[in-house]
């Protein structure tokens, strides 16, 4: 059965491997097509893109927008954008202004902890239009010693909890929606099993959701068949994926979920038609 991955993350955000190395592992484990979703950014995109194509791998463009609905975070996944609109550039923009302010507060935090880390050294490494986030500096962390692994620099400083955690920069639910719908893309709820989704998907839904995530490495079998029986009911498209944050992560997951070529199909078919 032909298989594909919807929902991936680079360094370009809070993963760890370059965009071309994700889509390289993805055509390696076997998948038709992927989407690179990032955390608030495209910037990885053009370089994905051009990886699938030389794999001969189906490619969607796609982001993974910080949002916000009746208080809670909720995660809103674009795909089939383009990513040169600049509506969708200025809300990610502004999300990216976060997410760097979140940095430096961390930053401040682990001075405090006794780890001293350079941001600007850490943007560097990281590229030109690449977003600052834990992901990198847990890696700093490491690299400096005060952590083994980058799962324990998360546990130990940027983990809720941890010694310098920093809530992230999110818009309004419906304003990520908008600003993936302007980019000529559809707006899916991120993994509703996990998070603050799972408690409010039903009023989510009343929102102009073009489908749902039912596939996702922390969804139960269980829990894919009732979210594929949600938007059955009302007709709407379903998508999902790894969240693979790359192989510094504890577990890396791409090659877990495998989800149905024919969601993909759908998916085209759908943003071919709202193209005319």
């Amino acid at each position: 059965m032909r298989v594909v991955d919807l929902h991936t993350h680079s360094h370009c955000s809070d993963g760890s491997d370059a965009p071309d190395e994700v889509v390289r592992r993805a055509a390696a484990l076997g998948f038709a097509a992927i989407a690179l979703t990032d955390h608030d950014t495209v910037s990885g995109v053009a370089i994905a893109r051009q990886a699938a194509e030389e794999a001969g791998m189906g490619f969607l463009s796609g982001t993974e927008i910080s949002a916000e609905y009746d208080g809670a975070e909720i995660h809103v996944v674009g795909l089939g954008i383009d990513p040169t609109r600049p509506g969708l550039l200025a809300t990610l923009e502004a999300l990216a202004d976060g997410r760097l302010r979140r940095a430096e507060r961390i930053a401040e935090k682990l001075v405090g902890a006794g780890v001293e880390i350079d941001l600007d050294a850490v943007r560097t490494r990281l590229g030109a239009g690449g977003v600052i986030g834990r992901m990198h500096i847990a890696q700093e962390i490491r690299r400096l010693g005060h952590a083994r692994t980058v799962q324990q620099a998360f546990d130990r400083f940027l983990n809720p909890g941890g010694k310098a955690f920093v809530g992230k920069a999110r818009i309004d639910c419906a304003a990520a929606i908008e600003a993936i719908h302007g980019a000529g893309g559809l707006a899916f709820v991120a993994h509703p099993g996990i998070g603050a989704a799972r408690r409010r998907l039903g009023k989510l839904l009343q929102l102009p959701f073009d489908g749902i995530e039912a596939y996702h490495v922390k969804h139960s079998p269980g829990r894919v068949e009732l979210y594929l029986q949600a938007a059955a009911e009302r007709d709407l498209l379903v998508s999902g994926g790894s969240d693979c944050h790359g192989v510094a992560s504890r577990s890396p997951e791409m090659g877990k979920v495998r989800v149905p070529y024919e969601c993909y199909e759908r998916i085209l078919e759908a943003l071919a038609s709202r193209r005319g």
